[in-house]
């Protein structure tokens, strides 16, 4: 049998072995719903000095101008977000949380690119699977490129809300309501994401002093399994069911669902047959 001359150098692969406790604990999430249901104002309570990516001029951050701790950049074209990712890169933790706010209009600034690259007319209709391919491409490289980011930062995907209807087995409907973004794109960010957050505002009945019924608003965010709003969290079974929805929602209230601490809502109790029960949002 032939002798090896040199021990063979070991590749960068079984170098890079380490314990899983070493991974970091920052989180990606996503943040989606209608305008005003809470989405800018809950991704500004993660940790750290925050960078919001202000994208296509969407102007949410009136609702968090007073809270300390927050600069913004204004990203009006696609390779803008290109060179601020490499710009955060090298400056790492210059920051605890990134913020992309909104996908929504970043799929707006990708299309511009890609009619731009093609040399397309101003009023050519956008079609074909080429155009359309190199969309999709575009956004989940760049989008993954963020989501890498997440060994120094909280990463934050923020965006609109759009209803799909996706057909299942003998001609069924299958309702479904998840980011305002391509179908592929949104499959890959779904599954590129820590959690997954419904934002909306839902509303509570109570009795004032004087027995007459008043109906106060909250912010809420769908967090637990559902058959028609895309969620996502994850928690180790034995710590129990997650809750259907959160009040207020926060970082500190996510992490804590997470680590598999109850957190409490505010959901109405009703009398019903001599037996109480939760309201359902």
């Amino acid at each position: 049998m032939a002798k090896l001359k040199k021990r063979p150098k070991l590749p960068s692969v079984v170098l890079g072995i380490q314990d899983v406790d070493a991974l970091t604990e920052n989180i990606v999430a996503l943040l989606y719903g209608k305008a005003s249901s809470g989405k800018t104002r809950t991704a500004a309570t993660f940790p750290g000095r925050r960078l919001f990516l202000d994208i296509n001029n969407e102007k949410g951050l009136k609702t968090v101008r007073k809270m300390k701790d927050i600069q913004f950049a204004k990203v009006q074209d696609f390779s803008d977000l290109q060179d601020m990712f490499w710009w955060l890169r090298k400056r790492k933790r210059d920051y605890g949380t990134i913020i992309l706010d909104q996908i929504t209009g970043l799929q707006d600034l990708a299309m511009k690119s890609v009619r731009e690259h093609f040399r397309m007319d101003e009023d050519e209709p956008f079609q074909g699977f080429k155009k359309f391919g190199k969309l999709s491409g575009d956004m989940k490289q760049w989008l993954s490129s963020y989501r890498e980011l997440s060994d120094f930062y909280n990463i934050v995907f923020v965006a609109h809300q759009r209803s799909f209807d996706s057909e299942q087995g003998e001609g069924e409907i299958d309702p479904n309501v998840s980011a305002r973004v391509m179908p592929s794109i949104g499959s890959f960010i779904e599954g590129a994401c820590d959690i997954i957050g419904h934002c909306y505002i839902g509303s509570v009945k109570s009795k004032n002093s004087k027995g007459k019924t008043v109906i106060t608003p909250e912010y809420r965010m769908r967090i637990g399994p559902h058959p028609i709003y895309t969620t996502k969290i994850r928690r180790d079974p034995d710590d129990g069911p997650i809750p259907e929805y959160i009040v207020n929602p926060s970082y500190r209230k996510l992490v804590a669902i997470e680590a598999g601490k109850d957190v409490k809502t505010t959901a109405v109790k009703e009398k019903l047959n001599g037996k109480k029960r939760k309201a359902r949002p």
